[in-house]
């Protein structure tokens, strides 16, 4: 995992050991990109690999729950969640 670029806003790149970018925020965001370009839109895709949390608003139907992802708030973290990611999914 290669460090590429710091933005203006925070966020900070890499390029994983498969050439994909992933990306932490310091909204609490980790992001890695796909594999290719889109086949509509010809542009680069990036996903959310934080963890997820459903919340159940209607228990009787299997359905009834929203999904939301868990933010990070520490840097460190952030990082350790990618890089772990990177070790898992790109070698």
């Amino acid at each position: 995992m290669k460090l590429i670029k710091v933005t203006k806003s925070g966020a900070i790149h890499y390029e994983l050991d498969d050439g994909r970018t992933g990306t932490t925020h310091p909204s609490g965001y980790v992001r890695v990109s796909t594999r290719g370009i889109g086949h509509y839109s010809r542009r680069v895709k990036f996903y959310q690999i934080n963890k997820q949390e459903k919340k159940w608003y209607d228990r009787s139907k299997p359905w009834g729950y929203n999904v939301t992802r868990l933010k990070i708030n520490n840097h460190s973290d952030r990082t350790r969640l990618l890089l772990k990611f990177n070790n898992k999914n790109c070698k």
